[in-house]
């Protein structure tokens, strides 16, 4: 474990790690910080009478937040990457980032294919097992073991909420019509392939 004041120099494999999340979510925290005249309201705030300001502003402060949670990694890392050496308060900010945003990947994982394939395309989930296994012997424990709850947290809500009060039962088909209600069949159909679903063929609309 280093200690307070010390200097770990940046390995190769984490100067790789570094540089990803500097380009990730440095990216995405910028453009997200700056969308505000590019943004669309999301498709369930549309109402009869236009568009819902509440629906709407829940949305814009959603995406505000995750805007800056995603800049403040990328900072850290990009400053690591530049720097060539890294504190140990930088590696356990690093830590608990990826920490406290895997709670809601675990938790809202969708059922069969499309859950898996979904997690696997984060970025957050490779970059976090890396960290966990070549760089947690230089945090302290006690931050180790606050990440671990985190992910077990999330796990745990999956396991004994979503999976038993959002949808019964878990299927991607049950899924399937709440995501048609919400966004519309050609949403859908975007995600279908994710999931490895195919519509029936009685129930694909008939060209008039």
């Amino acid at each position: 474990m280093l200690s307070a004041t010390e200097f770990f120099p940046v390995t190769p494999l984490l100067l790789v790690v570094l540089w990803i999340e500097a380009v990730v979510y440095l990216s995405i925290g910028t453009f997200e910080i700056f969308d505000d005249f590019l943004a669309k309201p999301p498709k369930w705030a549309e109402t009869t009478n236009g568009i819902n300001a509440w629906i709407r502003l829940q949305d814009v402060v959603a995406r505000k937040m995750h805007a800056g949670l995603c800049f403040v990694l990328g900072f850290v890392a990009l400053n690591g990457a530049l720097e060539g050496h890294i504190t140990r308060f930088e590696l356990e900010l690093i830590f608990i980032s990826f920490a406290v945003i895997m709670p809601v990947l675990w938790s809202t994982l969708m059922p069969g294919r499309l859950g898996i394939t979904i997690m696997l395309l984060k970025p957050e989930f490779w970059l976090q097992l890396v960290m966990f296994t070549f760089f947690s012997d230089l945090i302290r424990p006690e931050v180790l073991a606050l990440c671990v709850a985190f992910n077990l947290w999330g796990i745990f809500v999956n396991l004994r909420l979503v999976r038993r009060q959002f949808f019964k039962p878990y299927t991607y088909g049950v899924l399937r019509d709440h995501i048609v209600e919400a966004v519309g069949e050609e949403r859908a159909k975007k995600i279908d392939p994710l999931a490895g679903h195919t519509v029936p063929t009685d129930q694909q609309s008939n060209p008039s």
